[in-house]
């Protein structure tokens, strides 16, 4: 099974949350792990506000930072171009999403068009999921 990530759920391998040891177990069962390239800046965004907001601390920011740029060529990434940022752009105006949610949606969509039933998209954002399944994506929030 191909699992896609948005940075809700890949967020769980680095730091430390709810749901943290049940993403590890889905990471180790399943066959691949996709990601969008703009991951990447998510990541980084978010675990420069999770330090700020002190939820965090300088040592584990940097130290998170580290593995995710150690695991980050494993992953499968999804480019972002110009048709996935125009189908990107309708997805936002159907589902009222935000640029970057929009973004992962029309990546897992895409993945979903070649893999259909043997891939799977974990994400912790409730309106996203919802996206998602509307579009007949499997859902897996462990």
């Amino acid at each position: 099974m191909i699992l896609f990530c948005d940075t809700s759920a890949l967020m769980k391998l680095f730091v430390q949350e709810q749901h943290s040891a049940s993403m590890q177990a889905a990471f180790q069962s399943a066959s691949r792990i996709a990601v969008s390239q703009l991951t990447w800046v998510e990541m980084c965004a978010a675990l420069a506000l999770k330090q700020r907001t002190q939820q965090i601390d300088a040592p584990q920011a940097a130290q998170a930072l580290q593995e995710l740029q150690q695991e980050w060529g494993g992953y499968s990434q999804l480019a972002v171009d110009s048709a996935l940022i125009t189908n990107a752009g309708d997805l936002a105006q159907t589902f009222g999403l935000r640029a970057y949610d929009s973004l992962q949606l029309a990546s897992v969509l895409r993945i979903h068009s070649q893999a259909g039933a043997t891939m799977a998209f974990c994400c912790f954002d409730k309106q996203l999921n919802t996206a998602a399944g509307a579009l007949g994506i499997q859902l897996t929030t462990p």
